[in-house]
């Protein structure tokens, strides 16, 4: 074999093996730590495959699930596959065909060693590692992301701010909004949660997003988090979370308090960002999409004045063990027949 599988247990090989990638293939989407949040959120176990070849290394991180244990009557026991929330998909050393061609080889080996009967992927925008995969997926277009290159110096970036950003920003200024920034330090973090929890009631998000207390702890404990937080009058109105890599500085959360958004301080926080990725000389900041694919989404117009440079983003779906993966579906619709019309997009459906 060509291959081998890594889990929390090999945290400390996991890590080494991710730093031997090029810089622009390491993201914190990627390490164990990140994949450690996920585990213990419930989302499954969190496995590393890693594959090498010729001098090439491949690293494919992912969570896998009982397909069983939801209730469905199967012949044996079975499983899916996917990464976990944020970015995912395969990170390499190599995008030689042939390179791939062995990696997916030995992966599908895998798949039907361990009776893998489908598997979800979202791919990373930055990386454009859909590449890799693109051959063995089927690979669909989600929706425009937005981010910023940070190689340009500030006032280049600040004059590529839409003209209502700018009036936003002056007025949260105006407003004498405070803003303090805190690294790699989770002192604050309760006040994050409780504005979190407001902003997640306000919007009506779905459940999976009311992250609990265990998540949180963890999610500060990781190495290269950052917290922004706006106050006004000694009052905290909004913050967001974010974390770092060599390359790519992410916006991860975000939260404010309904009463304060007029004050326009979720302005000042993304121009931090902004500010904060140059200081720490990453090449991108990326801010992420809306809250759906729609070209109107509110949050992507927010973010769209921050700056004109957008991303794709796809996904990807496979059906491993299609037979197995009928039944399933099957034994769902049968079972929860409200869910079908709601859901029939998702590959993954039968976990609703």
């Amino acid at each position: 074999m060509s291959y081998k599988i890594l889990t929390l247990n090999d945290s400390k090989e996991w890590s080494d093996l991710l730093a031997k990638l090029p810089e622009d293939q390491q993201d914190i989407y990627y390490t164990p730590e990140y994949y450690s949040l996920y585990e213990n959120y419930g989302d499954g176990k969190a496995m590393c495959f890693v594959f090498e070849k010729d001098g090439g290394i491949a690293l494919y991180p992912f969570l896998i699930n009982s397909v069983n244990a939801l209730g469905y009557n199967l012949d044996k026991e079975y499983y899916d596959i996917q990464g976990a929330y944020g970015y995912n998909g395969v990170v390499s050393s190599s995008y030689e065909p042939s390179f791939i061609k062995e990696f997916y080889s030995e992966f599908n080996s895998f798949c039907a060693d361990n009776n893998i009967i489908a598997e979800f992927t979202r791919f990373n925008p930055l990386m454009n590692n859909y590449i890799f995969s693109k051959n063995n997926y089927i690979i669909l277009f989600d929706r425009k992301t937005v981010y910023v290159d940070l190689s340009y110096n500030i006032d280049d970036i600040k004059s590529d701010f839409s003209s209502s950003t700018k009036r936003a920003i002056k007025k949260a200024q105006k407003n004498n909004l405070y803003l303090k920034v805190f690294e790699n330090n989770s002192s604050l973090r309760e006040i994050f949660i409780t504005l979190y929890k407001e902003t997640m009631n306000r919007v009506g998000s779905d459940s999976y997003l009311y992250f609990n207390k265990k998540y949180f702890d963890r999610l500060f404990a990781i190495n290269n988090v950052v917290q922004f937080l706006v106050e006004f009058e000694s009052k905290p109105i909004a913050s967001s979370i974010c974390f770092y890599s060599k390359n790519y500085f992410h916006y991860h959360l975000g939260a404010s308090n309904k009463e304060h958004l007029n004050n326009r301080p979720n302005d000042l926080l993304f121009e931090e960002m902004i500010k904060f990725g140059k200081y720490k000389n990453c090449k991108y900041l990326h801010f992420g999409g809306g809250t759906s694919s729609e070209e109107g989404d509110s949050l992507l117009k927010f973010k769209k004045g921050f700056s004109k440079s957008y991303l794709d983003f796809y996904i990807g779906k496979r059906m491993l063990n299609q037979n197995i993966y009928d039944e399933v579906v099957k034994q769902w619709e049968l079972k929860y027949p409200d869910k079908t019309e709601k859901y029939k997009n998702f590959l993954l459906k039968y976990r609703y």
